[in-house]
């Protein structure tokens, strides 16, 4: 007994530790030990949790990562995430503050100015002290259900000190340091980098494998409780000082101002830092401080009165275009200016987007003009307008190519049936710029890894591969023939081919590129045919018309894709070779001691499906059972559920001594 006690005590020393030190980096920023230090308390923890598995809680830092799932379920928001409205100018915001004063027949301030993060809004709910559960804004009434993603960011306190039931609202973000080293590591295996923080923050966030989101080191800042004003809380400045007291990350600066003047100094003093930040931000929300006048100022159908945002005017640079350079996709060839260097957003640019044939004549771009380039969305740079006083003769205007600069074929042409827009395109189907990219895209989508460009070339050129589908099958022999790829790197290849095989059908189809399919409309497809990839190549128009966000004009895509002879026969060989998430299950290396023999039973509402946990315990050895009785071993009460949860199985289970645990516990123990 002494000797548990003593484990016991070590195990809350460890966590507390841990917990303190992750504060700290991930919340504070200051690394206050070594990596290796830290490692070395983590690796105790888990040891001693391995050899004592009843003594595992559930908000211990090893609890942070769970298992993969096979789909998002969705959540109800108790209190809707709205939109905010957006202003531009300064006067806007005069104009609001002059609006709020009419309304509420009194002065509208002190208001709370705070930066407007570029990331994916999120809901966090707490009960008793602990992280129940998280989900995405969504439609702002319902949202996916994220918890295992968000467990696994650690700047999201597990366990907190207050008790409040409350949602507690904030934004989840992809610092820009961690951008870059990812990229860095891309770029050395040969992969595409990540475009922007906030698209690598969105594609984390609604993968199923909460590993996934580990890795990448996201973070959370957040800015508000839904439920504040219930809570006794009667200023939005008081919420952000308890949420701050309570170890989260507060936004990262903000303000209470007592006049326009003081705004327009926080926007100006932001302004001028902005580019210093370590995360992205567009703009400053203004909200109203006190919560009596929130509810007096109410709602309109789309977003609060009470809040507003100024968004910051989009930087701009003017440099040369010194030639543009047509680039071979897969659906099009599309044109990319060439400029001469040029600062902008903290940023060297020397590429920028023309989009199409159209626009370039449209504003008159000619080679050799001096331009105006922007980042769309802060982003992406793209040319706005050609300046052509500054133009001495020698400029040249941009002709349309003739032939694809992969192939050297002769281009084809046509109007899009969308929007009119003039399309180049490469018909040669054996075109090596167009399977190289078509390649990259089913590599990008199924995410498999150390699988990049230069690879892709140099399987084509030796012609290890000619099409998508050669790519299913490759084996260690094969790309160990090809240069600088060594045995090991060959095998690692394969087993990631092979890895994703498991993945999620709406990565399948948004693989495919489908014109006008992404991952979103993906999701729909693969939600709305249940799963399965038969019933998707089955599909008619009068079913695919039924999807949310699908139109005649993308369904008759998607079945005009389907039917092509060169692509049944890639559909084909994707039916062979993919397996869909819930076979994963098997890979799982068990503790046979723990459930091997034993007898489960699942009650409440947990973080994956209830299938899934079932899958686990039966595939490791053990039994699902539907009722308590003496002979249960373990009682699994899911996560979602407060600590007061009841019922009748949980009662049996206190009456007869059995062990309570979670499905996290469950996830662990599969894993050890």
């Amino acid at each position: 007994m002494n000797d548990l006690l003593s484990v016991e005590k070590r195990l809350e020393f460890l966590r507390t530790q841990i917990r303190h030190y992750e504060y700290a980096y991930y919340v504070e920023s200051n690394s206050e030990i070594s990596d290796k230090e830290f490692d070395l308390l983590l690796e105790e923890l888990i040891e001693l949790e391995r050899v004592h598995p009843k003594l595992v809680t559930e908000d211990s830092p090893t609890q942070r990562v769970g298992g993969i799932a096979a789909s998002f379920e969705t959540i109800t928001h108790r209190v809707p995430m709205m939109s905010i409205e957006n202003s531009y100018t300064f006067s806007e915001i005069s104009n609001w503050l002059t609006r709020c004063e009419k309304q509420l027949h009194k002065s509208p301030f002190p208001v709370v100015a705070e930066l407007k993060i570029d990331g994916v809004s999120g809901s966090f709910g707490y009960n008793n002290g602990k992280l129940i559960n998280a989900a995405t804004r969504g439609d702002g009434k319902t949202g996916d259900l994220i918890t295992a993603n968000a467990r696994a960011i650690k700047s999201l306190p597990l366990s907190i000190a207050s008790k409040h039931d409350m949602d507690i609202r904030g934004e989840i973000y992809t610092p820009r340091s961690v951008l870059i080293k990812l990229n860095s590591e891309r770029e050395k295996d040969e992969l595409e980098p990540f475009k922007n923080c906030r698209n690598l923050t969105s594609g984390t966030v609604k993968s199923l494998d909460p590993s996934v989101t580990a890795k990448r080191r996201l973070g959370v800042m957040v800015y508000g409780i839904a439920q504040g004003k219930d809570l006794g809380f009667d200023r939005h400045s008081e919420v952000m000082s308890f949420l701050s007291n309570q170890g989260f990350k507060v936004n990262h600066a903000w303000k209470i101002c007592q006049n326009e003047s003081e705004i327009k100094d926080f926007i100006d003093d932001i302004a001028a830092k902005i580019d210093s930040f370590d995360f992205d931000t567009d703009g400053v929300v203004i909200k109203i401080d006190d919560f009596s006048k929130q509810e007096e100022l109410g709602y309109t159908a789309k977003a609060p009165r009470w809040v507003i945002a100024y968004k910051y005017p989009q930087k701009r640079a003017i440099t040369k275009l010194k030639s543009v350079e047509w680039q071979v996709g897969r659906q099009q060839i599309t044109p990319v200016a060439i400029l001469d260097p040029v600062e902008l957003g903290g940023t060297t640019v020397s590429r920028a987007s023309l989009h199409n044939i159209d626009q370039i004549k449209e504003k008159d771009i000619r080679t050799g003009d001096f331009v105006v380039v922007e980042k769309a969305g802060y982003i992406i740079p793209y040319i706005v307008e050609s300046l052509p006083e500054k133009r001495i003769g020698r400029e040249s205007i941009i002709e349309i190519p003739q032939h694809c600069p992969s192939c050297q074929l002769p281009v084809s042409i046509k109007k899009s049936e969308d929007d009119g827009s003039t399309q180049i395109y490469c018909g040669n189907s054996s075109c090596k710029g167009v399977i190289s990219r078509k390649i990259l895209h089913f590599i990008n989508q199924m995410e498999i890894e150390n699988f990049g460009p230069q690879l892709i070339e140099k399987l084509l050129e030796r012609k290890c591969v000619q099409k998508t589908e050669d790519i299913l099958f490759l084996n260690e022999l094969i790309l160990s023939g090809v240069e600088r790829i060594g045995s090991k790197s060959a095998q690692k290849l394969v087993e990631n081919i092979k890895k994703a095989a498991y993945k999620p059908l709406f990565r399948v189809i948004s693989a495919l590129g489908i014109p006008n399919v992404g991952i979103v409309i993906s999701e729909s497809i693969a939600k709305a045919f249940n799963q399965s990839f038969d019933s998707f190549l089955n599909s008619d128009e009068e079913s695919l018309i039924k999807i949310e966000g699908i139109q005649k004009t993308v369904a008759g895509s998607i079945l005009s894709y389907l039917k092509d002879e060169e692509n049944i026969t890639f559909l084909n060989a994707l039916k062979d070779w993919w397996k869909g998430p819930s076979e994963t299950i098997g890979t799982i290396t068990v503790n046979n001691d723990f459930f091997k023999n034993k007898i489960f039973v699942i009650t409440g509402e947990a973080s994956l499906p209830r299938k899934e946990i079932e899958e686990i315990i039966k595939k490791n050895g053990g039994s699902v059972k539907s009722s308590v009785t003496a002979k249960t071993d373990y009682l699994v009460i899911g996560s979602n559920e407060p600590e007061t949860y009841n019922s009748s199985k949980k009662t049996k289970a206190l009456e007869h001594k059995v062990d309570i645990i979670d499905e996290h516990k469950i996830l662990l123990m599969s894993e050890q």
